[in-house]
């Protein structure tokens, strides 16, 4: 006679076994690794957008194609430090009274990207109430050394969808107001004083670009001024992290290793120390310890490691670097 009982137990042993089988998750497959150069250029002209998602380089510009950008969803107003912009408060003034850099102290934005430490920032308050200050702006220089003009600039109102604003070049000639409609796509929304004035596009889609390499300036606590520094800057308007390694240990990091970097929202934690200046000839190494993991906008992460700031022609301003999704 069949033991039913028993083969009743061997059924079910087998059902387990099988659901257990089938319950099991697939193994996480890291993504391939890929080279990466970014033609910054010399002497270090370029912005350049890349997004980790796709390993594609967005979109290029010259960094003397804005000077201000608006924040699209805010009432911030950022200066290009890229090209080593200042700001000077002259106060609530007449806008015609400004003529001179004779008093003018000097601001710049934090290289950080907090929206709280920018040379602007007191042109309204909390409450909304607009400041009437006058700013004298120095555009700085181009690349053969020639000084791009100072313009003064009042900042008249703000709402959900523009900024206006009036200026004029210092002795008073170019002088007028403008309206920047806010580009809801982009992060900031880019002026440019050449040409009387106008719109310009620079920032691709905020949700589409996780990297920018670009100059910008890095102060140093025994400097009295910022100095312009080639970086790689992340895109924390739309909560992209970077934590940064520094134990030569990148080919061994796996995603669970993740979880004991500590990840910080400032734009320029990847900055520019991953290389090493040579102060005798000016010449650049790639610090060969230090890595760094990204954490992207819809939170995947990739560690990079930069391996060159030259081209194959010995020319700096082409970081390369390599990459893989964990």
């Amino acid at each position: 006679m069949m033991n039913w009982k028993l083969i009743s137990i061997l059924s079910i042993l087998v059902l387990s076994s099988c659901l257990k089988e089938d319950e099991k998750l697939p193994p996480h497959n890291p993504g391939d690794t890929n080279i990466v150069t970014i033609s910054i250029g010399f002497p270090y002209e370029n912005q350049v957008f890349y997004d980790c998602e796709t390993n594609q380089i967005l979109s290029s510009n010259s960094k003397f194609d804005w000077d201000l950008a608006f924040e699209s969803e805010g009432n911030h107003i950022k200066l290009n430090i890229a090209n080593a912009m200042f700001a000077s408060n002259e106060g609530n003034v007449d806008f015609n009274s400004v003529n001179s850099t004779a008093n003018a102290v000097w601001l710049w934005d934090n290289a950080n990207g907090n929206l709280d430490s920018l040379a602007l920032n007191d042109w309204i308050n909390t409450q909304n109430v607009y400041s009437n200050n006058v700013y004298i702006i120095d555009r700085s220089y181009d690349n053969d050394g020639v000084h791009l003009g100072y313009y003064k600039v009042q900042f008249l109102s703000v709402n959900a969808n523009s900024f206006t604003f009036k200026y004029a070049k210092l002795d008073g000639s170019e002088a007028n107001e403008y309206t920047i409609v806010k580009n809801a796509n982009s992060n900031f929304t880019y002026f440019s004083f050449k040409n009387g004035g106008k719109t310009v596009n620079i920032e691709p889609n905020k949700e589409i670009w996780d990297l920018e390499f670009t100059n910008l300036q890095h102060y140093f606590s025994n400097l009295p001024l910022p100095f312009v520094l080639t970086q790689c800057i992340s895109n924390r308007y739309q909560n992209v992290k970077v934590a940064e390694g520094n134990d030569g240990n990148f080919a061994n990091i796996t995603l669970p290793d993740t979880i004991n970097f500590q990840f910080t929202s400032y734009q320029d934690e990847i900055g520019h120390d991953w290389k090493i200046r040579n102060s005798q000839d000016n010449s650049f190494e790639i610090d060969p310890n230090k890595y760094f993991i990204v954490q992207t906008k819809i939170g995947y992460f990739y560690k990079i490691r930069f391996i060159d700031f030259y081209n194959e022609f010995g020319i700096k301003g082409y970081p390369k670097f390599e990459i893989q999704k964990l």
